[in-house]
């Protein structure tokens, strides 16, 4: 993960090296729009931060600038001042003084969810799964099958098993049912994802059912 760090301020640096988030992320300071400028345009960051208060600079166009180049840039506004204006193209504000555990937990999320984001199935009949997004796709038709929580859960869970999995073990694992429930849930939910894949993409043997037991074909 790229960082760069719009600041002055000194101790700021030390609490990120002090840290050791050098060793974590990548880390890159400017303290002038110029410099601001070739940095961005050389490197893709993932985190931009911003403080409200920069010798020679206005913090709001600053923030201005840098979304309009790279709207897709998170942007983390460190407010200096209890009056400081929040900037509507921010993603998060940090007032000082801070812990600087609040921004690494900031940081810490955005990586987990984009190494998540990254993760996809590739299944059989040319469909990707991907749980974060909750959806089945076929790319080469371009077609979009939107799931719900549930749905994906009997999924991944299927995905990593590749076996039949009987009905007491996925209950117990999707709904923390215990075997000595009697309940119709799970055949509901196969039936109705059965149902939506085959009326979507035409795929009518996704799920086997055998001996109360279930299986990803």
């Amino acid at each position: 993960m790229n960082l760069l760090i719009v600041e002055n301020n000194f101790l700021l640096k030390e609490n990120f090296f002090q840290h050791e988030l050098k060793n974590k992320f990548n880390i890159n300071f400017s303290s002038s729009i110029i410099n601001i400028k070739k940095n961005i345009s050389k490197k893709n960051f993932d985190f931009i931060i911003v403080s409200s208060l920069i010798p020679k600079l206005n913090s709001f166009d600053v923030i201005t600038n840098i979304f309009k180049t790279k709207p897709k840039i998170k942007i983390i506004q460190i407010l200096e001042k209890t009056n400081d204006q929040k900037h509507s193209f921010s993603s998060f504000y940090l007032k000082k003084p801070f812990m600087i555990n609040k921004l690494l937990s900031i940081l810490s999320k955005s990586k987990r969810k984009k190494s998540e984001n990254k993760k996809k199935y590739n299944l059989k009949n040319g469909l990707i799964f991907k749980k974060l997004q909750r959806k089945l796709i076929n790319e080469s038709k371009k077609i979009e099958l939107g799931l719900t929580e549930k749905e994906c859960d009997i999924l991944e869970f299927l995905i990593k098993e590749r076996k039949f999995i009987k009905k007491t073990d996925l209950l117990e694992n999707i709904w923390g049912f215990n075997s000595k429930v009697k309940t119709r849930t799970l055949e509901t939910h196969i039936y109705r994802l059965r149902k939506k894949i085959n009326k979507n993409f035409g795929i009518k043997r996704f799920i086997s059912v055998k001996n109360n037991s279930y299986k990803l074909i």
